[in-house]
């Protein structure tokens, strides 16, 4: 688990084709002395696993079903991307629950600068709106932010000085691919409204609550 605040930016310095699986490298990485073969990072959202470590190095496997869905699957040679290692469990916890797992990439439509800060409007698929919510959380390229605004097909998010300082998200422009992780406690209601993991398989609904004795 992560939590969507950056330790660290770093530099693609190569992507590799192996058979099904894909291999990439990153390099510029302050806490790869840190790092032991297994860990996992969060690499501009998508949870990884180190596969090997050098100095100031690392380098990271993905299947198909990741470097198909997210942008990882064609970045090239100096791409810089947002790391941060997953939480320990003694840590304190800020940002929000991000997994590692993206659910969509978007594509930035507008950068609108107000001084030292700017706005982002980011587009997704319209089904997947449900999802966001007004001054809810959502992670873009592994970055925990609050959601200004929502509608069908669109989010818009605001980004501090210090997350343009601190972060790859200063590199955005109109046009740029984006990972995204929506908050998983939405998945989870969907998924229990929908009836899917309940003994009986009902439906929540204001009738199955009652059986239950809570309305």
């Amino acid at each position: 688990m992560f939590t969507g605040l950056i330790e660290s930016t770093g530099a693609i310095v190569s992507s590799n084709q192996k058979n099904e699986v894909r291999e990439i490298v990153i390099g510029g990485v302050s806490f790869a002395s840190d790092l032991k073969e297994g860990d996992s990072v969060s690499v501009s959202g998508a949870c990884l696993t180190v596969t090997w470590i050098g100095s100031g190095v690392f380098a990271v496997e993905m299947i198909p079903e990741t470097y198909e869905n997210t942008i990882l699957g064609f970045v090239s040679a100096g791409y810089r991307v947002n790391l941060e290692r997953s939480m320990m469990a003694s840590g304190r916890f800020e940002g929000h629950i991000v997994t590692g797992h993206v659910d969509t990439v978007g594509r930035i439509s507008n950068i609108i600068r107000k001084g030292r800060s700017r706005e982002a409007l980011i587009e997704i698929e319209p089904p997947l709106s449900r999802y966001v919510v007004r001054k809810g959380s959502v992670s873009v390229q592994g970055v925990s932010l609050t959601v200004m605004d929502a509608g069908n097909g669109f989010f818009r998010i605001g980004l501090i000085p210090k997350t343009l300082e601190t972060t790859t998200l200063n590199d955005l422009e109109a046009g740029s691919i984006v990972n995204i992780e929506f908050d998983i406690v939405s998945k989870y209601i969907e998924t229990l409204l929908a009836g899917r993991s309940g003994e009986t398989g009902k439906p929540l609904t204001m009738e199955r609550l009652g059986e239950m004795g809570w309305v």
